[in-house]
Protein backbone atom coordinates (compact mmCIF):
# COMPACT_ATOMS: atom_id res chain seq x y z
CA UNK A 1 0.00 0.00 0.00
CA UNK A 2 1.33 3.36 -0.79
CA UNK A 3 0.43 6.37 0.69
CA UNK A 4 0.74 10.27 -0.23
CA UNK A 5 1.50 12.61 2.59
CA UNK A 6 3.12 16.34 1.62
CA UNK A 7 4.96 15.17 -1.72
CA UNK A 8 6.68 12.27 0.24
CA UNK A 9 5.46 8.62 -1.19
CA UNK A 10 5.63 6.16 1.78
CA UNK A 11 5.66 2.22 0.85
CA UNK A 12 3.88 -0.10 3.46
CA UNK A 13 5.48 -3.46 3.43
CA UNK A 14 3.62 -6.06 5.13
CA UNK A 15 5.24 -7.69 8.60
CA UNK A 16 5.69 -11.02 9.31
CA UNK A 17 5.99 -12.57 12.67
CA UNK A 18 9.11 -14.17 13.88
CA UNK A 19 8.89 -16.78 16.42
CA UNK A 20 11.44 -15.23 18.91
CA UNK A 21 13.02 -18.66 20.38
CA UNK A 22 13.76 -19.79 16.91
CA UNK A 23 14.94 -16.34 16.19
CA UNK A 24 17.51 -16.61 19.53
CA UNK A 25 18.52 -19.89 18.57
CA UNK A 26 19.54 -19.51 15.65
CA UNK A 27 21.73 -16.54 16.94
CA UNK A 28 23.19 -18.67 19.85
CA UNK A 29 24.04 -21.26 16.95
CA UNK A 30 26.10 -18.90 14.90
CA UNK A 31 27.83 -17.12 18.09
CA UNK A 32 29.12 -20.55 19.32
CA UNK A 33 30.29 -21.72 15.75
CA UNK A 34 31.98 -18.03 15.86
CA UNK A 35 33.51 -18.74 19.29
CA UNK A 36 34.33 -22.24 18.13
CA UNK A 37 36.52 -21.15 15.36
CA UNK A 38 37.77 -18.49 17.13
CA UNK A 39 39.70 -20.51 19.64
CA UNK A 40 40.33 -23.42 17.22
CA UNK A 41 42.09 -21.03 14.05
CA UNK A 42 43.93 -18.31 16.20
CA UNK A 43 44.50 -19.54 19.86
CA UNK A 44 45.01 -22.80 19.09
CA UNK A 45 46.37 -22.62 15.47
CA UNK A 46 44.77 -25.41 13.36
CA UNK A 47 44.44 -26.16 10.31
CA UNK A 48 40.94 -25.57 8.51
CA UNK A 49 40.61 -29.23 7.78
CA UNK A 50 40.76 -30.51 11.30
CA UNK A 51 38.24 -27.77 11.83
CA UNK A 52 36.07 -28.99 9.45
CA UNK A 53 36.56 -32.36 11.33
CA UNK A 54 35.77 -31.29 14.26
CA UNK A 55 32.20 -29.15 13.10
CA UNK A 56 31.42 -32.98 11.24
CA UNK A 57 31.53 -34.63 14.95
CA UNK A 58 29.93 -31.76 16.40
CA UNK A 59 32.43 -31.16 19.00
CA UNK A 60 31.90 -27.71 20.55
CA UNK A 61 33.73 -25.22 22.87
CA UNK A 62 32.63 -27.53 25.59
CA UNK A 63 33.31 -30.97 24.27
CA UNK A 64 36.82 -29.17 23.94
CA UNK A 65 37.05 -28.75 27.92
CA UNK A 66 36.16 -32.49 28.40
CA UNK A 67 38.41 -34.45 25.60
CA UNK A 68 40.33 -36.76 27.16
CA UNK A 69 43.30 -38.61 25.69
CA UNK A 70 40.83 -42.02 24.14
CA UNK A 71 38.82 -38.99 22.02
CA UNK A 72 42.21 -38.11 20.17
CA UNK A 73 42.62 -41.61 18.95
CA UNK A 74 38.67 -42.03 17.79
CA UNK A 75 38.66 -38.57 16.35
CA UNK A 76 41.64 -38.91 13.69
CA UNK A 77 41.01 -42.78 13.20
CA UNK A 78 42.30 -43.19 9.61
CA UNK A 79 43.71 -39.96 9.00
CA UNK A 80 47.07 -38.35 9.08
CA UNK A 81 48.93 -38.31 12.52
CA UNK A 82 50.82 -34.70 11.42
CA UNK A 83 47.50 -32.75 12.75
CA UNK A 84 46.51 -35.30 15.58
CA UNK A 85 49.67 -34.54 17.02
CA UNK A 86 49.83 -30.13 16.32
CA UNK A 87 45.64 -30.49 17.61
CA UNK A 88 46.80 -32.89 20.71
CA UNK A 89 49.77 -30.48 21.58
CA UNK A 90 47.38 -27.30 21.33
CA UNK A 91 44.71 -28.53 23.32
CA UNK A 92 46.72 -29.55 26.45
CA UNK A 93 48.90 -26.13 26.52
CA UNK A 94 44.74 -24.51 26.49
CA UNK A 95 43.42 -27.07 28.71
CA UNK A 96 46.25 -26.44 31.43
CA UNK A 97 46.26 -22.59 31.25
CA UNK A 98 42.29 -22.38 31.97
CA UNK A 99 43.05 -25.36 34.23
CA UNK A 100 41.15 -28.22 33.23
CA UNK A 101 44.45 -30.68 32.33
CA UNK A 102 43.51 -33.37 30.33
CA UNK A 103 42.88 -36.90 31.85
CA UNK A 104 43.42 -40.06 30.48
CA UNK A 105 41.67 -43.33 31.32
CA UNK A 106 44.57 -45.55 30.66
CA UNK A 107 46.39 -43.54 33.28
CA UNK A 108 43.91 -44.38 36.13
CA UNK A 109 43.63 -47.97 34.75
CA UNK A 110 47.76 -48.27 35.33
CA UNK A 111 47.78 -46.39 38.68
CA UNK A 112 45.41 -48.80 39.97
CA UNK A 113 47.50 -51.75 38.52
CA UNK A 114 50.44 -50.34 39.86
CA UNK A 115 49.27 -50.31 42.95
CA UNK A 116 48.27 -54.19 43.37
CA UNK A 117 52.13 -54.79 41.60
CA UNK A 118 53.52 -52.87 44.91
CA UNK A 119 51.03 -54.59 47.19
CA UNK A 120 50.64 -51.49 49.30
CA UNK A 121 48.92 -52.43 52.71
CA UNK A 122 45.33 -50.89 52.97
CA UNK A 123 44.77 -47.63 54.87
CA UNK A 124 43.92 -47.43 58.20
CA UNK A 125 40.38 -45.49 57.56
CA UNK A 126 38.52 -47.85 55.13
CA UNK A 127 34.53 -45.98 54.63
CA UNK A 128 31.73 -48.42 53.97
CA UNK A 129 29.62 -47.34 51.14
CA UNK A 130 26.51 -48.92 53.12
CA UNK A 131 26.69 -48.84 56.93
CA UNK A 132 24.95 -51.85 57.33
CA UNK A 133 27.81 -54.06 56.99
CA UNK A 134 26.89 -58.16 56.86
CA UNK A 135 29.66 -60.22 58.77
CA UNK A 136 29.85 -62.05 55.22
CA UNK A 137 33.03 -61.02 53.34
CA UNK A 138 31.69 -61.58 49.88
CA UNK A 139 28.99 -59.24 50.49
CA UNK A 140 30.44 -56.13 52.05
CA UNK A 141 31.74 -53.41 49.72
CA UNK A 142 34.21 -50.94 50.94
CA UNK A 143 35.47 -47.64 49.43
CA UNK A 144 38.63 -46.35 49.39
CA UNK A 145 41.37 -44.63 47.61
CA UNK A 146 44.30 -46.22 45.90
CA UNK A 147 47.04 -44.98 48.56
CA UNK A 148 50.29 -43.59 47.19
CA UNK A 149 53.70 -44.87 48.14
CA UNK A 150 55.43 -42.60 50.92
CA UNK A 151 59.09 -44.24 50.33
CA UNK A 152 61.33 -43.95 47.36
CA UNK A 153 61.39 -46.96 45.24
CA UNK A 154 64.43 -49.26 45.59
CA UNK A 155 66.94 -48.54 42.41
CA UNK A 156 70.28 -49.67 41.30
CA UNK A 157 71.11 -46.42 40.41
CA UNK A 158 74.98 -47.63 40.05
CA UNK A 159 73.50 -48.99 37.07
CA UNK A 160 72.73 -45.89 35.03
CA UNK A 161 75.36 -43.33 33.66
CA UNK A 162 77.07 -40.07 35.39
CA UNK A 163 76.50 -37.58 35.35
CA UNK A 164 72.73 -37.38 34.39
CA UNK A 165 70.91 -36.19 31.61
CA UNK A 166 67.35 -35.76 30.54
CA UNK A 167 67.77 -39.17 28.58
CA UNK A 168 69.11 -41.03 31.89
CA UNK A 169 66.61 -39.38 34.29
CA UNK A 170 64.09 -41.15 32.06
CA UNK A 171 65.82 -44.55 32.48
CA UNK A 172 66.18 -44.03 35.95
CA UNK A 173 61.96 -43.66 35.99
CA UNK A 174 61.26 -46.14 33.71
CA UNK A 175 62.94 -48.74 35.67
CA UNK A 176 60.25 -48.68 38.48
CA UNK A 177 56.04 -48.60 38.81
CA UNK A 178 56.92 -45.22 40.60
CA UNK A 179 59.00 -43.61 38.44
CA UNK A 180 56.43 -44.91 35.13
CA UNK A 181 53.59 -43.05 37.50
CA UNK A 182 55.27 -39.89 36.92
CA UNK A 183 56.36 -40.55 33.64
CA UNK A 184 52.83 -40.77 32.73
CA UNK A 185 51.47 -37.93 35.10
CA UNK A 186 53.75 -35.58 33.38
CA UNK A 187 52.09 -36.15 30.04
CA UNK A 188 48.93 -35.10 30.87
CA UNK A 189 50.37 -31.66 32.91
CA UNK A 190 52.50 -30.69 35.98
CA UNK A 191 52.59 -32.71 38.61
CA UNK A 192 50.66 -33.19 41.81
CA UNK A 193 53.34 -32.41 44.57
CA UNK A 194 53.66 -35.56 46.06
CA UNK A 195 54.57 -36.98 42.88
CA UNK A 196 57.17 -33.68 42.95
CA UNK A 197 58.30 -35.00 45.84
CA UNK A 198 58.90 -38.23 44.86
CA UNK A 199 60.62 -37.23 41.93
CA UNK A 200 63.17 -35.19 43.82
CA UNK A 201 63.62 -37.66 46.42
CA UNK A 202 64.56 -40.17 43.39
CA UNK A 203 66.83 -37.43 41.78
CA UNK A 204 68.98 -36.73 44.94
CA UNK A 205 69.02 -40.69 45.85
CA UNK A 206 70.80 -40.92 42.25
CA UNK A 207 73.35 -37.90 43.28
CA UNK A 208 74.13 -39.73 46.51
CA UNK A 209 75.00 -42.62 44.81
CA UNK A 210 77.68 -41.08 43.39
CA UNK A 211 78.58 -37.86 45.65
CA UNK A 212 78.32 -37.13 48.76
CA UNK A 213 78.39 -33.06 48.22
CA UNK A 214 76.42 -31.44 45.63
CA UNK A 215 77.44 -28.40 43.65
CA UNK A 216 75.73 -25.00 42.24
CA UNK A 217 76.00 -26.73 38.66
CA UNK A 218 74.91 -29.95 39.84
CA UNK A 219 71.60 -28.61 41.28
CA UNK A 220 71.16 -26.44 38.18
CA UNK A 221 72.30 -29.46 35.72
CA UNK A 222 69.08 -31.79 37.89
CA UNK A 223 66.49 -29.27 37.30
CA UNK A 224 67.24 -28.61 33.69
CA UNK A 225 66.89 -32.33 32.81
CA UNK A 226 63.65 -32.54 35.08
CA UNK A 227 62.38 -29.77 33.13
CA UNK A 228 63.27 -30.81 29.90
CA UNK A 229 62.00 -34.19 30.88
CA UNK A 230 58.82 -31.98 31.82
CA UNK A 231 57.81 -29.28 29.99
CA UNK A 232 54.82 -28.16 32.23
CA UNK A 233 57.09 -28.24 35.20
CA UNK A 234 58.20 -25.05 37.12
CA UNK A 235 62.72 -25.13 37.38
CA UNK A 236 62.14 -22.77 40.78
CA UNK A 237 59.80 -25.73 42.23
CA UNK A 238 63.54 -27.89 42.17
CA UNK A 239 66.10 -25.20 41.97
CA UNK A 240 66.79 -21.67 43.03
CA UNK A 241 70.44 -19.97 42.98
CA UNK A 242 72.05 -18.48 46.00
CA UNK A 243 71.76 -14.68 45.51
CA UNK A 244 73.02 -11.69 47.51
CA UNK A 245 69.42 -12.48 49.68
CA UNK A 246 70.13 -15.98 49.82
CA UNK A 247 72.86 -17.80 51.38
CA UNK A 248 71.89 -21.14 50.62
CA UNK A 249 69.91 -22.51 47.43
CA UNK A 250 66.35 -23.07 47.72
CA UNK A 251 64.11 -25.06 45.39
CA UNK A 252 63.37 -29.03 46.94
CA UNK A 253 65.93 -30.92 45.03
CA UNK A 254 68.53 -28.77 47.63
CA UNK A 255 66.25 -29.29 51.04
CA UNK A 256 65.61 -32.97 49.67
CA UNK A 257 69.73 -33.33 49.73
CA UNK A 258 70.20 -31.62 52.53
CA UNK A 259 67.69 -33.77 54.67
CA UNK A 260 69.40 -37.30 53.34
CA UNK A 261 72.69 -36.07 54.10
CA UNK A 262 71.78 -35.26 58.28
CA UNK A 263 70.19 -38.52 58.07
CA UNK A 264 72.95 -40.38 56.51
CA UNK A 265 75.49 -38.56 58.81
CA UNK A 266 72.90 -39.96 61.79
CA UNK A 267 73.08 -43.30 60.76
CA UNK A 268 77.28 -43.20 60.28
CA UNK A 269 77.58 -41.47 64.09
CA UNK A 270 76.19 -45.03 65.10
CA UNK A 271 78.28 -47.19 62.80
CA UNK A 272 81.35 -44.82 63.39
CA UNK A 273 81.74 -43.85 59.73
CA UNK A 274 80.53 -40.00 59.97
CA UNK A 275 84.26 -38.71 58.98
CA UNK A 276 83.46 -39.99 55.67
CA UNK A 277 80.07 -37.32 55.76
CA UNK A 278 81.78 -34.34 56.65
CA UNK A 279 82.02 -31.39 54.43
Amino acid sequence: MVEKLDQLIIKSEPFYAIDDTDLLNGIAGLHQDADLRILCLTRLGICEETMTLLEAHKIDIECLKKMRFEDFDALFEGRPLGPKILFREALIAWRTEIGLPMRSLRVISNRKRAVEQEQVPLPRSIRPVNSNINNDATSTTIAMEAPKPKTVPKIQYNLFPWPMTPEVLKDILSSCVMGRLILQSGELGSLEKAYQSQLTAIVIDYHMEFDLKITALQLENYARCITMLFPHENQNTYHIPRGPTRRNPGGSLYSRFINQKISKKALAIGSGLAPAFQN
